[in-house]
């Protein structure tokens, strides 16, 4: 049995609640007062799926980074939470505080893509220098990041880039800062239609929102280190390419 207090105290360390942004709804999503688990399964998204593979695996602690409740609940139906009431699941998630921690997930989607070394934080943003030819770069982004395809935008024709930042998982509210950073490359999971025309400058690569953000799991066994027994949900694109 592994101590619940001691994981969500390991998971706050490397990712504190306080730097959550304000609409996100990180911490305890279900809360059903155990103190111990004894076994964990760690996802990108509590889907229905993903809580019948924790069930069928004697789960009874998820960890997610995509908050199951974001709302206020008027009701509560048969569906995932009463699943997860039902099975005694507990779930606890890292959402944006997560992705604004050191080597969380968007320092791992920079590292994915091949940067180690990330000079500067912004926000949502991580960026450095560099000296890439753009088209040459998407392709090695697709190998790095087993892509079917990605979306560009290039407004100005760009050829090369002196400059890239990254933002997993929706960043494409953030185009007017790396376009005011002066970046030349901006390499993010998702950009909404209106949102794409906010670019002005930069080369923006949207990755897709899981494949930004795909390997959580790998994120927070590396905060858990090897002492807990820990599973990690088997989960795929909601979409395929044709």
């Amino acid at each position: 049995m592994y101590n619940i207090k001691k994981i969500t105290e390991k998971i706050e360390k490397f990712a504190p609640l306080e730097t959550c942004a304000e609409w996100d709804n990180s911490g305890w999503q279900i809360n059903l007062g155990k103190d111990d688990c004894k076994k964990i399964m760690t996802a990108l998204t509590v889907t229905e799926d993903v809580v019948k593979q924790a069930i069928l695996n004697n789960c009874d602690f998820i960890l997610s980074h995509h908050p199951i409740i974001f709302e206020p609940l008027k009701r509560i139906e048969p569906g995932i939470i009463v699943d997860l009431i039902n099975n005694g699941i507990q779930v606890y998630s890292a959402h944006t505080n997560l992705d604004l921690a050191k080597n969380g997930t968007t320092y791992t989607l920079a590292k994915k893509c091949g940067f180690d070394r990330i000079e500067e934080t912004d926000g949502f943003l991580c960026g450095t220098t560099c000296d890439i030819d753009i088209d040459d770069f998407a392709e090695l982004i697709k190998q790095k990041l087993d892509l079917d395809s990605l979306k560009i935008i290039n407004v100005n024709d760009k050829k090369r880039a002196k400059s890239i930042c990254f933002c997993a998982g929706a960043g494409g509210g953030e185009i007017p800062l790396a376009d005011g950073k002066g970046y030349d490359l901006y390499v993010t999971g998702e950009v909404k239609f209106h949102e794409a025309f906010e670019t002005k400058n930069c080369v923006v690569f949207e990755v897709g929102h899981f494949d930004s953000e795909k390997y959580v799991g790998e994120i927070f066994k590396g905060i858990l280190d090897d002492e807990y027994e820990i599973i990690e949900a088997n989960e795929k694109r909601p979409w395929i390419f044709c």
